[in-house]
């Protein structure tokens, strides 16, 4: 019994053992269990891929970013290999690192693989480290390992290198240039692939934009470009001028931004360069073109008041005289109407040059426009050093020039005012010389004069009268006046001339030597000789139906008018609206306006011939036509200048002149006119010498229409031949 109470005492104990141990080990399963758990948990919720296979590349343990990546759950990967997973080609790569590892006991450390999903295509990069696992012996047994997923990271990589591969493309493609300086303002980048700024890299890196060499500013000064930069402000398009090695010059602009890092603390300037040299070149040659006339290079109006305000302070300052010479081309419309006009800008250039060879190197001479020059001449001693300059300019205005084959004279009218006698300021000083000069024309042209206050009052009335020349066509005040022409062998009556008459309702009659130059000058002269083409035809017919016998109207043409493109619509207006006979109608011209430019004259001669209309050449003689020039033109009628008729009876030259004339038109088979006939002896001569007609106060002053017809009334019924004295003038 003692025995059996021992065992049984010895069972109890050993069962209390087992029963503790038991206890024990449960409390320690369940630890390990927890602590399984919990490292489980930990792993899992590692965002980097965690796994562990065996040496056959066996998966034997994965996290869930593992398995999420794969798109699957971590018990389906236990067991399975990469082959199940990705593609072919990718799947042996990872397979033959791994072997790599097992074999040589090395680990691959932050190695960069593209992992793509064989069932989605989804693609991702890690970033991946595989390890050994080794035993107690130093034996491989498995590999460990860790991924971290950089897929956004390579993305935002590329982003930045396609943007840095942008900027580069663009800063290939454009014309800018991209810098960079660090916070003491010394460049630390440059780049200018295409060497679009004329430095070299070198020149640039390390240095401060002042000593860049060959460099300048030009926008700013140094000292507000220290300022602004010292403020760490922006600045935009910075304007340098660059010298280059090669003595080039080029022009710069630069656009720079402060740069911060994430403290404010300024790390110094980024920004572009531009080469802006052809935008200065165009900007001073719109410069030059907005100062100078295109034609001559000489200043225009503009460039000359601004030079002339200078020198007036100067003369101010130093007191000193200077004096202001308006020079206007005489004739320079008959030449720039008949030649054309790019012989008139010949004839302009030309005479630019004359003007600047006769002047010292500190005068200046500029163009208003047109035909209008004006000089200044400083520091000016007294009179007669500048009318030693007008002089000069007068002898070598008057010149001659050949334009196209064809030698051309013209004269100038200069007119001078002097500071500060006539003027302090530039307005009044050129309004002076102005005023002279048209006191120089009115004194007969290739002259100069001087200002004076009552050079000033002829000046007004001349003004006066233009204003009232540009009202005269709308209020009625031209008239037409008509002169007989006499047949030198019958003494009848052969023709008539219409001459123009104005009558002003307060100046009264207003003579034609004093309104036609005018209207000239003006360009009122087409109107006006538009005005008598019509009156006269109108008047022509209203004869006719009175009972008076047809008669040759004669009607002058201007320079102008007969170089007008409308003058041909205007003859065909001035027949059509009267019903006048073209045979009766004839246009007279004078020698020297289709001497100028002949083959133009012969297209409109013969385009006024066309309309059945007469043509004659008035004042013939005075331009010493040859007879070969004369034949050339379509004209029915040659009328000898009065000038040489004055002085038949006395000037043995003058009566061999008109002989030679009236055989000339003879040869011709003109009609030949003599003007001025104002004595029976003049008269006399020239039937003597077979001169078909004559016209002058001597048979026929120029009379109103009504008064013309009772004249011709009395002619018709008188049984004399030629006048008494009563028709003298």
């Amino acid at each position: 019994k003692q025995a059996e109470f021992n065992a049984r005492d010895e069972n109890a104990e050993l069962e209390k053992r087992v029963a503790q141990r038991t206890a024990e080990l449960q409390a320690i399963s369940t630890t390990l269990e927890q602590e399984r758990n919990l490292m489980r948990t930990l792993v899992d919720a590692v965002p980097d891929s965690i796994f562990i296979k065996d040496i056959n590349s066996k998966f034997l343990l994965a996290n869930d970013a593992v398995a999420r990546g794969m798109g699957t759950t971590p018990e389906n990967l236990i067991g399975r290999d990469d082959f199940d997973f990705f593609p072919q080609e990718m799947a042996q790569n990872f397979f033959e690192d791994e072997q790599t590892v097992v074999r040589t006991g090395e680990g691959l450390v932050n190695r960069e693989e593209k992992a793509v999903n064989k069932e989605t295509g989804n693609m991702r990069w890690f970033l991946t480290t595989k390890l050994p696992v080794r035993n107690d012996k130093g034996e491989t047994v498995a590999l460990v390992g860790i991924g971290r997923d950089i897929t956004l990271r390579r993305r935002a990589e590329r982003a930045l290198r396609e943007s840095e591969a942008r900027f580069r493309s663009l800063i290939e493609l454009s014309s800018d240039w991209y810098w960079e300086q660090d916070a003491e303002l010394q460049f630390i980048e440059f780049e200018d692939p295409n060497n679009k700024s004329s430095y070299q890299r070198d020149e640039v890196l390390g240095k401060d934009l002042k000593v860049l060499p060959g460099t300048e500013l030009l926008s700013e000064s140094w000292i507000e470009y220290d300022d602004l930069v010292a403020e760490r402000s922006p600045f935009r398009d910075l304007e340098l001028r660059r010298v280059a090695g090669n003595g080039n010059t080029y022009f710069i602009s630069l656009t720079g931004l402060p740069v911060f890092d994430e403290n404010g603390k300024f790390r110094g300037y980024r920004g572009i360069g531009r080469d802006i040299t052809e935008r200065k070149r165009s900007e001073e040659h719109i410069h030059y073109l907005a100062t100078h006339d295109s034609l001559t290079s000489l200043p225009n109006r503009f460039m000359f008041s601004q030079i002339l305000n200078l020198a007036i302070e100067s003369s101010h300052r130093y007191h000193r005289k200077l004096a202001v010479l308006f020079i206007d081309l005489d004739r320079f419309k008959n030449i720039n109407d008949t030649l054309g006009h790019e012989a008139g800008d010949f004839l302009l250039r030309e005479m630019a040059m004359r003007l600047k060879q006769c002047l010292r190197a500190s005068d200046v001479v500029g163009r208003f426009g047109g035909d209008e020059f004006v000089i200044l001449l400083p520091e000016i001693e007294n009179t007669e050093q500048i009318a030693t300059v007008a002089k000069k300019i007068l002898a070598a205005t008057i010149n001659p020039i050949d334009i196209n084959g064809q030698e051309c004279r013209v004269t100038a009218s200069i007119g001078i005012s002097l500071y500060p006698e006539d003027g302090i300021g530039e307005q009044t000083l050129m309004k002076n010389a102005d005023i002279a000069m048209y006191r120089a024309k009115e004194e007969g042209k290739n002259n100069y004069q001087f200002y004076s206050p009552n050079i000033e009052a002829r000046s007004l009335e001349r003004l006066v009268l233009e204003n009232n020349l540009r009202m005269a066509l709308e209020r009625n005040e031209f008239f037409l006046h008509y002169q007989a022409k006499r047949n030198l062998q019958t003494g009848k009556i052969a023709g008539v001339e219409a001459l123009v008459r104005w009558q002003h309702p307060e100046l009264g009659i207003i003579s034609p030597a004093q309104f036609i130059p005018l209207a000239e000058e003006t360009g009122l002269i087409v109107l006006i000789g538009r005005w008598v083409l019509k009156t006269a035809c109108a008047q022509n017919v209203a004869w006719l139906q009175q009972g008076l016998p047809p008669l040759c109207m004669a009607v002058n043409l201007s320079v102008r008018q007969f170089f007008d493109e409308n003058l041909i619509n205007d003859v065909a207006d001035a027949l059509s609206e009267s019903g006048m006979q073209p045979q009766l109608l004839e246009m007279e011209i004078t020698e020297g306006m289709v001497m100028q430019d002949a083959e133009r004259a012969i297209r409109i001669l013969t385009a006024i011939k066309a309309l059945g209309v007469r043509l004659a050449i008035d004042d013939f003689g005075v331009g010493y036509s040859s007879l070969a020039q004369i034949k050339r033109f379509p004209i029915d009628t040659l009328k000898v200048d009065s000038s040489f008729i004055r002085d038949i009876p006395q000037n043995p030259q003058d009566r061999a002149i008109t002989e030679a004339i009236i055989a000339m038109g003879r040869t011709l088979s003109l009609t030949v006119i003599a003007e001025g006939v104002e004595t029976q002896e003049q008269e006399e001569f020239l039937r003597d010498h077979a001169c078909d007609q004559s016209q002058g106060y001597y048979f026929s002053k120029p009379i109103s229409p009504e008064d013309f017809v009772s004249f011709m009334k009395a002619q018709a019924a008188s049984t004399s031949v030629y006048p008494l004295a009563a028709n003298k003038k």
